[in-house]
């Protein structure tokens, strides 16, 4: 079992972290702009729910007296907000087994050919590949207990499974543990997530008929806007609509997951729900949903991919 540092070793350094490194709106740097960025998104709720900030339209406006808040947020959704916040602004690279950064990042950060990256100084363990951090970040990550002795510690493990770094070609599925949560989220699944999986899998011929209808008006719409001949729609047809449905129903079902489990814990208590951050693009979660969903629902595959 992990059991996380203590919160008073971890929280100022995340906060100042967060907040040299989010984008600002103006040069006063009154208020954080997260662009709609999933990282900046998870900074800028990360302040929020550490007491330091409020919630805007576009990010985060810091508080004339910020205090941290009685009911702490989650400790592992803090340090996923920390690691992706660091990797997108390039203060934290995934590296393969050999140390060196991938021909994918290397593309995504506009490196030249040949050009030195400093080597790691984060150790592959714990089936974690190495990483290279910043100096401003490598503090940080010890304070959150994710590194010691220069190597990943035991709990970044389930931590980076959230991130899943394409780089180390984890296994998660593989693993007993996945698969000791999945019994566990299969077998203690309270009745109001198996009612809301229930509703989400089963599309029903009365569904596609009313997404038809939908989609028709909102075209006609279109066209009487911006008129007919300057508006190009893809035929409707009742299959169209029913993959549509598809693609709509799955993204429920990862926040289905990203809202109500996790690895640690299952499903989550009321109570542990109003701790967590909103991360999406949980890789985690959504291995664990499709998992869930090809065990409960086989003749749905559709919803298992």
């Amino acid at each position: 079992m992990i059991h996380p540092p203590n919160p008073a070793t971890w929280i100022p350094p995340v906060i100042h972290l967060i907040k040299d490194n989010l984008p600002v709106l103006d040069r006063k740097g009154e208020e954080w702009d997260h662009m709609f960025t999933t990282a900046y998104q998870f900074g800028c709720d990360a302040l929020i729910a550490l007491g330091q900030a409020e919630e805007t339209g576009r990010g985060a406006r810091p508080l004339a007296h910020p205090r941290l808040p009685e009911i702490l947020p989650r400790w592992d959704d803090i340090c996923v907000a920390v690691l992706s916040l660091a990797h997108q602004c390039g203060l934290l690279s995934y590296r393969l087994p050999d140390g060196c950064e991938s021909p994918e990042a290397a593309a995504w950060w506009g490196r030249r050919k040949g050009e030195i990256m400093p080597p790691p100084n984060i150790m592959a363990a714990y089936g974690l590949g190495p990483a290279w951090a910043a100096p401003e970040v490598l503090p940080v990550l010890r304070a959150l207990g994710l590194i010691e002795a220069g190597q990943w510690a035991a709990a970044a493990e389930p931590v980076l499974w959230r991130k899943e770094p394409p780089e180390w070609r984890l296994d998660i599925a593989a693993d007993p543990r996945f698969q000791l949560a999945l019994d566990r989220a299969v077998n203690e699944m309270p009745a109001d997530i198996r009612r809301e999986l229930d509703r989400l899998v089963i599309i029903t011929e009365a569904d596609v008929t009313e997404g038809l209808i939908r989609r028709a008006a909102h075209q006609e719409g279109l066209r009487a806007e911006h008129g007919a001949n300057r508006v190009i729609c893809l035929p409707l047809t009742r299959e169209s609509v029913r993959q549509g449905l598809v693609f709509l129903r799955t993204h429920d079902l990862d926040w289905l997951f990203f809202s109500n489990w996790r690895l640690s814990d299952g499903w989550l208590s009321p109570s542990e729900r109003n701790r967590a951050l909103e991360i999406f693009h949980d890789s985690l979660a959504i291995r664990m949903r499709r998992a869930v969903v090809a065990q409960l629902y086989p003749d749905r595959p559709e919803f298992a991919g």
